[in-house]
């Protein structure tokens, strides 16, 4: 559910679709087709979920689309700046702020349908979620060390090319050397879903009330608690290593990549404040201590 959500805040990592606005427009669609391809609800059940997916969609229309909106023009500005030292902090930790956002609304949204699983649904919901771990291993855990390190350099790569048009020579090598640094969390990642995915069956099996369901589902996706200790540690060395990466690659943007960037993040405040009803002002995004510095 938090993954469909999150597509009214997919600009923050790259938008899948070739119109933002698309896939804001279908929010309602979408989850709702996920909730049917995920649980199977019985036509009560979808007609019980619909007003609370009526008020999410309003909500996050009325609450989390200027913050996000914020977050393009914030991203503009740092762009704009050729030394913009600690650019990506800001922008890091001011995406994880989304994201939490992102998250708790996605609880709310999720529980009340979850918590009137039956037993079937409750099945069905594990042979899911057990086919996308099964898929995620495919893809990420390739148990070569070779082809699973040259899959995770293109993928990175084209993530960045998206953004930036094609690197050259020089910023492609700063690009396997930085992945060199940063851990591959693939596998304490999915470790840890499939742990939090193991509770939240459990609870369902167990017929946990909405209440205790949500409880879950904060700790889980806002807050990520019951990380181990190692998982955590690779986790605070990856942040540190991708700032350091993305700061040291920003100072090698020629105009054009500079430009190819600007123009996106433009494309995308203008598709998403399309949804903005006149009456709703800009806002500021909540300022972290990382994006306390001269550009902001």
């Amino acid at each position: 559910m938090i993954r469909l959500l999150l597509l009214t805040a997919l600009i923050i990592v790259g938008c899948a679709c070739s119109r933002t606005d698309l896939a804001y427009r279908n929010a309602d669609r979408l989850l709702s087709y996920y909730a049917w391809k995920t649980v199977d609800p019985t036509p009560a059940q979808r007609d019980q979920w619909q007003p609370v997916l009526e008020d999410t969609i309003q909500q996050h229309r009325r609450e989390e689309l200027p913050q996000v909106i914020a977050y393009l023009e914030l991203a503009g500005r740092i762009i704009r700046e050729e030394d913009a030292s600690g650019g990506t902090a800001c922008l890091v930790d001011t995406a994880q702020l989304l994201y939490q956002r992102h998250a708790r609304l996605a609880a709310d949204l999720s529980a009340p349908l979850l918590a009137d699983l039956d037993a079937a649904q409750v099945r069905h919901l594990d042979r899911y979620t057990s086919k996308r771990r099964k898929d995620a291993i495919e893809r990420y855990l390739d148990p070569d060390p070779a082809r699973r390190k040259a899959s995770r350099q293109e993928r990175i790569m084209e993530r960045i090319e998206d953004w930036t048009g094609d690197l050259d020579k020089s910023q492609r090598q700063q690009v396997s050397e930085a992945l060199e640094r940063i851990p591959d969390l693939s596998e304490p990642w999915l470790s840890y879903r499939a742990q939090q995915t193991a509770k939240l069956l459990g609870m369902l099996e167990a017929g946990s009330d909405e209440k205790t369901v949500r409880e879950h589902l904060d700790g889980w996706w806002v807050d990520q608690e019951d990380r181990s200790d190692e998982y955590q540690r690779q986790w605070r060395i990856a942040r540190h290593e991708f700032i350091r990466f993305m700061d040291e690659l920003g100072t090698t943007l020629t105009e054009k990549q500079r430009r190819s960037i600007q123009k996106r993040l433009a494309e995308l405040r203008e598709d998403l404040a399309g949804f903005l009803s006149p009456a709703q002002q800009p806002v500021s995004m909540p300022m972290v201590p990382a994006c306390m510095f001269k550009p902001v």
